[in-house]
């Protein structure tokens, strides 16, 4: 036998032990350190250590003899991720990240070994199902009728908007129309959706900005202002983008009354739902996404409130024949079968022919754990959320202002004492506190400036191993780095506390919290030290 063409018993083998490796890893998730930097930004120390481990791993020759499974585990287990930033922390609040189910983990296993092709439907038909199946289930989540609606699983959720652009491209603009087209978007909208107009072959001057209402959603009235502007000066507006849970303040976009405009206008409505979809799974989520069933097309991706380990992605789109028309070509490739065209053959939904099978990553935890299981955790940081908020709004005598109210589970504060002051010294008090939030090792936030110009702090409640101790440790932070910058500005925040407010200073941990949320989705939560295992540089300022 080629000795790379292992026996399954060596395969058991391999896997058993590899798994004693992650087992340890997945512990230490609970107990280790959040992350190994202070900040996203101006962490000169972490990006130090980021680079020494890099240059420490660098091998410039490919080995021509193997090694042992214990040393290259210790490498990827012990030694790799000891650097940067740890998404996989249950105190992970920094970006929108779901955290990694381990359920994922064993589909992948399954998927590869099995190494079957689902780019056609004779290539593996019970496999191309089961993925049909769950593009099923997923539509009628959004709310999209199973029997009409269809998608195609993605990389992540930059590629599902990308593959909408290209779907709604083909759909409304000729070849010769491709410089009229415009595309309608907002201040708030995703960096990614700039990079898939490039790579879709419209130039940047094809974006235009619709104003926001007073909280950041796209108005109604100005887009179709903008629509009917753009149309008397001989342009083509085709596509308008909305926003289902923005990254920077979480905003969801009105999707009905948008969706009403494009209608009139015969304009597609995309809704990059990539962190906000997943929510229509609960009532309050059907609530804040009203309408999203309206939209021509909803991007997804799974690795965020779905929980899935990152790279997987998908979109769903309202008419199936949308997606047949944008990907299907005249292919005069003599070795292929005859395709029938009432099969679900991917190659001709999707970019992609040969594929991995995606669908095993979510099929797969769905039929072990259930949706209810989904819908418990997401209603719990729902309720994690409008209690983390309810505290900071108390903590406003030490000079806590929430900035932006959450649609969802994303919210915003920052330090801003009474006393008036100066924009570059307000962002030098928020760096100063959220260095000392993530020093404590108990949540990692992170900064973002708002679009009228604020800097904040900005955390998003979301990842799986999200714990309740580490939220009450986490406002704790909060509170004790409020104090601490305060005194050290000297500023209004050091007055006196308000009688009614005393109880400020007492551990939060003594108010009442929403229960745990727990599901079988995620592990049950180990206590949180009171001061993490962060390796970071001091606060010398501080």
């Amino acid at each position: 036998m080629d000795e790379l063409n292992i026996s399954s018993q060596t395969f058991q083998q391999l896997v058993e032990q590899t798994t004693k490796w992650l087992t340890k890893a997945i512990d230490d998730l609970e107990t280790g350190p959040t992350t190994y930097v202070e900040s996203t930004h101006d962490c000169p120390e972490g990006y130090k250590a980021a680079r020494q481990l890099a240059q420490r791993l660098r091998e410039d020759t490919a080995p021509e003899h193997g090694q042992g499974l214990a040393e290259t585990m210790d490498l990827v287990c012990n030694v790799a991720p000891h650097a940067g930033l740890n998404h996989a922390s249950g105190g992970f609040c920094a970006f929108i990240t779901g955290g990694g189910l381990l359920h994922t983990a064993v589909a992948d296993l399954v998927s590869a070994a099995m190494n079957r092709f689902t780019g056609v439907f004779l290539g593996s038909p019970g496999l191309v199902q089961l993925e049909t199946n769950v593009i099923a289930w997923m539509s009628q989540i959004i709310g999209y009728n199973p029997q009409k609606a269809f998608g195609c699983f993605t990389s992540g959720g930059s590629m599902a908007n990308f593959i909408g652009i290209l779907v709604a491209r083909r759909k409304h603009l000729s070849e010769e129309q491709l410089m009229q087209g415009v595309v309608m978007a907002t201040s708030e909208t995703h960096s990614c959706i700039s990079k898939g107009l490039m790579m879709a072959g419209l130039p940047q001057t094809a974006i235009c900005k619709v104003p926001c209402d007073d909280d950041w959603r796209m108005d109604p009235k100005e887009l179709e202002k903008k629509i009917e502007m753009y149309t008397q000066a001989g342009r083509k507006p085709f596509l308008v983008v909305s926003t289902a849970g923005t990254t920077n303040s979480g905003t969801v976009d009105n999707v009905r009354d948008l969706a009403t405009v494009c209608q009139r206008h015969n304009v597609w409505l995309h809704v990059d739902g990539v962190y906000g979809a997943a929510f229509k799974l609960t009532k309050r989520g059907q609530s804040v996404l009203d309408g999203l069933e309206e939209a021509d097309s909803v991007a997804v991706d799974l690795h965020k409130s779905f929980f899935l380990p990152h790279g997987t992605g998908m979109l769903l789109v309202k008419e199936r024949h949308h997606l047949r028309k944008a990907f299907t070509i005249d292919c005069d490739s003599p070795y292929y079968p005859d395709f029938d065209s009432s099969d679900v053959n991917f190659y001709e939904l999707s970019p992609e022919l040969t594929r991995s099978f995606r669908g095993m990553r979510i099929w797969l935890p769905l039929k072990i754990c259930g949706l209810d299981k989904w819908r418990a955790a997401l209603d719990a940081r729902l309720d994690w959320t409008e209690f983390f908020v309810k505290e900071l709004y108390h903590m406003k005598p030490l000079g806590i202002e929430v900035t932006t109210k959450p649609s969802l589970t994303l919210a915003t504060f920052r330090y801003a004492p009474e006393k008036s002051t100066s924009a570059e010294q307000l962002r030098d008090y928020n760096l100063q506190l959220l260095r000392l939030i993530n020093k404590r090792g108990n949540i990692f936030l992170s900064p973002t400036t708002l679009q009228d110009g604020r800097f904040v702090i900005r955390i998003c409640i979301l990842h799986l191993r999200l714990t309740k101790a580490r939220l009450d440790s986490g406002l704790q932070d909060i509170k004790d780095g409020a104090i601490a910058v305060s005194q050290q500005a000297g500023s209004a925040a050091t007055r006196e506390v308000p009688q009614e407010s005393s109880n400020l200073l007492e551990p939060v941990a003594k108010r009442p919290m929403p229960s745990d949320g727990h599901s079988d989705l995620s592990p049950p939560p180990s206590p949180n030290p009171p001061f993490g295992h962060i390796k970071s540089a001091p606060i010398d300022h501080v």
